[in-house]
């Protein structure tokens, strides 16, 4: 605690290691940086707005944040460092030239091809976002935030239906907002039913 006080005095922070992108929603991690990346300081679930403003949900660091964070500056900063001297002597220093593209290679890798969502996640945040404004895992989250959401559902559920949500599920029913209420609730058997049911529904 009082290494990151001391650091906050006299260090800036920056955001590293975007990952998980859903449109305007990513997770990134805030690191101390001297110019280029340092330490970690906290990953947060990002939401961009589209006049530009920002909400941060606060969430645990994330390791895939923090190591493409470092691999992505520093592997661009290794590029450059061969690829300038073969560019400008190339007679002199020839020998940089392969190592620069490999470098670039897996510059270009880090940067634009890992970290991504894959299609059954990217699928399912974006039922939780259409249900409660953002996609971010239910998991990743506060218990206190994740509490405050799930009375917020139950109150949408008991509008429209008399029947208890989980009843509502285990009698078969399909609904977005079931599965939101599910995987708010953290139970993995209901969050199971919940998506049988929502799929049943799409092929039957």
């Amino acid at each position: 605690m009082q290494t990151n006080e001391a650091a906050e005095g006299w260090l800036a922070t920056d955001d590293y290691g975007v990952i998980e992108q859903l449109e305007h929603e990513s997770i990134v991690t805030s690191f101390y940086r001297m110019v280029f990346p340092i330490w970690p300081e906290h990953s947060a679930y990002v939401i961009r707005a589209a006049d530009g403003t920002e909400q941060r949900i606060p969430i645990p660091l994330q390791r895939k944040s923090v190591l493409l964070g470092y691999l992505r500056v520093y592997s661009w900063f290794a590029t450059l460092f061969f690829a300038a001297p073969a560019l400008f002597a190339w007679e002199r220093f020839a020998w940089m030239g392969p190592i620069a593209i490999v470098l670039l290679a897996c510059s270009l890798l880090v940067t634009f091809l890992t970290g991504r969502l894959d299609d059954a996640e990217a699928y399912r945040r974006n039922m939780l976002r259409r249900v409660v404004g953002f996609g971010a895992p239910p998991e990743l989250l506060s218990e206190s935030f994740r509490a405050e959401i799930r009375v917020n559902l139950e109150l949408m559920w008991a509008t429209k239906s008399q029947t208890p949500w989980a009843d509502a599920l285990a009698a078969g029913e399909c609904s977005e907002l079931l599965v939101a209420l599910a995987e708010y609730h953290q139970d993995p058997e209901l969050i199971a039913i919940a998506n049988a049911n929502f799929s049943n529904h799409m092929w039957n």
